[in-house]
């Protein structure tokens, strides 16, 4: 089976890779610089590294800018956005651009909104979605990067 990965590109995003074996997440790596945090690119491409040996093939939400969005918000989401895509690149993983509207009508259709990890823990119940054991909230852009890669197994059939 190919590996199909999803991916939300943000500083609080994350990965996930469904495989024949299961699911494995990864919460978007980022490190300090300074007073802000940015990707740790390193530990990003050898996680991605690991996926390539299996043509995995990677689904990159791409969100774009809406009113009231932050001039910088928007800038560093943009930066995690193209870095992501310059490693798929660099490692020669496919990879496509789903818009978020896409992923949530063929997975959400029909539930309330705010379901995704409701949808989540019903397609994979043993998954851990917080951030760290600490946390008592899930994990949105697990939860999101999750159903990106479901949405594209789905896809691929």
């Amino acid at each position: 089976m190919r590996i199909i990965i999803g991916c939300d590109p943000g500083l609080d995003g994350g990965l996930a890779a469904i495989a024949s074996d299961g699911l494995e997440t990864l919460v978007m790596p980022v490190i300090p610089v300074g007073k802000k945090r940015q990707i740790d690119e390193d530990v990003l491409t050898s996680w991605l590294r690991r996926q390539a040996v299996a043509r995995a093939l990677v689904l990159i939400e791409d969100v774009h800018a809406r009113p009231g969005q932050g001039v910088v918000s928007m800038f560093t989401f943009g930066t995690g956005w193209g870095l992501v895509r310059g490693i798929c690149r660099g490692l020669g993983l496919s990879y496509e651009l789903v818009r978020p509207q896409e992923w949530q009508r063929a997975l959400l259709i029909g539930q309330p909104v705010g379901s995704e990890y409701a949808v989540a823990s019903r397609l994979w119940p043993g998954a851990e979605w917080r951030h760290s054991d600490r946390s008592e909230k899930p994990h949105s852009g697990l939860v999101d990067a999750a159903l990106i890669a479901e949405y594209g197994r789905r896809r691929a059939g």
